[in-house]
């Protein structure tokens, strides 16, 4: 069993192998293009809440369709809707880019392109979830789970600091122009992968029929539901710092946009050295115990963060905020793959995967809250109440804290 979660034999399965590599270069692409539009939006405007009406710009679609996107991911091909996904992605990252090299870009064209790039990412999101476990045996999802994760956190590493340093060496324009190419690379690999593990019988009935079963599935699986509303609380509320962290370098840590991608680099390193040590680490937690554990140090990380005056003390929150996002991320969605029935796979995802489009909530109510109450009351705030949440309540669960997905050593 605990040679399984060797993300080294997930691997080692060809199909498998190419498609991520996609798409570590395609969330590369993504990270870029929603660094840059968060700089270039506060560069062109000065303003807090129109930072934040450009977020919620890409929120709103993403909201409103990854769930319809999941029940089209258990009815059509999912290579498919990946596919028109990133050529929607493409479209609007190139449309930025050339309104910015122009020189005509105003504010509606950045959440023109915040919009487009929210309504490919609601279709993407659960097509993806339900179409890489069909390139790999059900045995190593346990090991393509955290792959699949340190994807977005080696991302978070990489997408920043290319991102800061591309705009002060070409500027904006190229960047957008580069993320276009990345998110790109993912059509041309999903023609070389064929699936051919778990397919499932397609649902019949209405797009509303399918969509109300899988949420009565969802409920009748109270460890899904434990896990599922702690990840939505934590994304509404608390995970949209990283949109926030414009405003505290340049107004409380007084950096440029090198600093800033230090600083947005921080959590992606902190997320991959969770993603590297999940394996390790999940032999020696609970499920239960590792949810509730990273969602309190995260937390307490970002109370850390809000207060800061000092850049590198800011840094090492930002860091291990990172850290235990990687092992919370990480655990719910192995919980979920593992468990999950492969029909109901799609649509029980796009329901996780509304972490992703709240985060974008979570930076507009945090950047408005800032705009009212000051960026470290509102992040503070924010923090405090999941972590009322998770001591109140999630610690409780009983369903959750019955999940054994690997054994423990001794």
């Amino acid at each position: 069993m605990e040679e399984k979660a060797n993300p080294l034999l997930a691997l080692g399965v060809r199909d498998f192998r190419l498609y991520w590599l996609a798409l570590v270069t395609q969330v590369v692409g993504q990270h870029m293009f929603a660094f840059t539009l968060g700089w270039l939006t506060f560069e062109i405007t000065g303003s807090q809440a129109q930072l934040g009406l450009v977020h919620l710009c890409g929120f709103v679609p993403q909201f409103a369709l990854t769930l319809l996107g999941g029940v089209l991911a258990d009815r059509i091909d999912a290579r498919k809707l990946i596919g028109a996904a990133q050529v929607n992605a493409a479209i609007a990252m190139i449309m930025v880019g050339v309104a910015t090299m122009l020189g005509v870009a105003q504010l509606w064209h950045l959440a023109l392109g915040a919009f487009l790039w929210g309504l490919s990412a609601a279709i993407d999101e659960p097509a993806r979830a339900s179409f890489f476990p069909r390139l790999l045996a059900r045995p190593l999802l346990r090991s393509a789970v955290p792959l699949i994760s340190m994807a977005f956190g080696s991302s978070r590493v990489i997408a920043p600091s290319i991102a800061g340093f591309l705009i002060a060496a070409a500027g904006a324009p190229a960047t957008f122009l580069v993320c276009a190419a990345a998110v790109s690379t993912m059509i041309g690999v999903l023609c070389l992968v064929r699936p051919t593990h778990g397919a499932a019988a397609r649902p019949h009935g209405s797009l509303l029929d399918n969509f109300g079963d899988s949420l009565r599935y969802i409920r009748a699986n109270e460890a899904f539901a434990s896990a599922i509303t702690a990840a939505l609380l934590n994304a509404t509320l608390a995970m949209g710092f990283i949109h926030m962290l414009p405003v505290f370098a340049k107004d409380v840590l007084q950096v440029d946009s090198r600093g800033l991608g230090i600083l947005a680099a921080a959590a992606g390193v902190g997320s991959l050295a969770g993603f590297i040590s999940y394996s390790w680490l999940q032999t020696r937690l609970t499920p239960s115990n590792l949810i509730v554990g990273a969602l309190t140090v995260y937390n307490a990380a970002l109370i850390g963060l809000a207060f800061s005056d000092w850049y590198w003390l800011s840094f090492c929150a930002i860091l291990v905020a990172g850290l235990c996002h990687g092992y919370f991320v990480t655990c719910v969605q192995v919980i979920l793959q593992t468990l999950v029935e492969d029909h109901y796979r799609g649509r029980v995802m796009s329901v996780f995967a509304l972490v992703w489009s709240l985060m974008f909530l979570s930076g507009f109510l945090l950047n408005v809250a800032g705009e009212w109450a000051g960026p470290r009351f509102a992040l503070a705030g924010g923090a405090a109440i999941v972590l009322a949440y998770v001591w109140l309540s999630l610690v409780r669960a009983k369903a959750l804290k019955k999940v054994v997905l690997t054994p423990r050593p001794g």
